[in-house]
């Protein structure tokens, strides 16, 4: 099933009810709890990497110390993918060290789609999980108030044909 685009509840552009933002501003903090902080490189990077890595953290706010681990393994293999491309360009087509080279950015071709993926827990999927959390939250809240309304008034007509019997 396709889901549509998550926001965070405060730019929602439908109306919801207060309990339900409550619970979805409740979830969404617990959420972004989890990795309180902004990223740090989890190892020596070099000025290139460096600047790649405070760029990416400046260009999206959701990320957080938990995705320390994997925007720094992106970074590198960025770098990295970036520097064996530049030297085939200026390989001779026909030189024996390019198909290893090509199969080099082959493989950091993928692990920097690894890396991205696990990063794209920080974009939609946390405010996605916080979503599901809220919705748990909100069915709870309902079933404790479809407990608390076992307890009935009185049946009016209940309480006649009671009245009834006794005389």
């Amino acid at each position: 099933m396709a889901r549509g685009h998550i926001s965070t509840v405060d730019n929602l552009s439908r109306k919801i009810s207060k309990d339900e933002k409550n619970a979805r501003k409740m979830a969404e903090n617990e959420i972004k709890a989890v990795g309180i902080g902004t990223p740090e490189p989890i190892m020596p990077l070099n000025d290139s990497e460096l600047t790649i890595f405070e760029k990416y953290v400046s260009l999206n706010d959701s990320f957080n110390a938990a995705d320390s681990t994997a925007l720094t393994l992106l970074v590198k293999s960025l770098y990295r993918y970036t520097e064996i491309d530049q030297a085939i360009g200026e390989l001779d087509v026909m030189d024996e060290n390019r198909p290893s080279l090509i199969r080099q950015v082959s493989t950091y071709d993928k692990a920097i789609q690894q890396h991205s993926a696990a990063l794209s827990l920080s974009l939609t999927a946390r405010l996605r999980m916080a979503n599901d959390m809220a919705k748990v939250m909100i069915e709870e809240k309902k079933l404790a108030n479809m407990e608390a309304e076992k307890v009935q008034a009185v049946n009016p007509l209940l309480a006649l044909l009671e009245d009834d019997d006794d005389e």
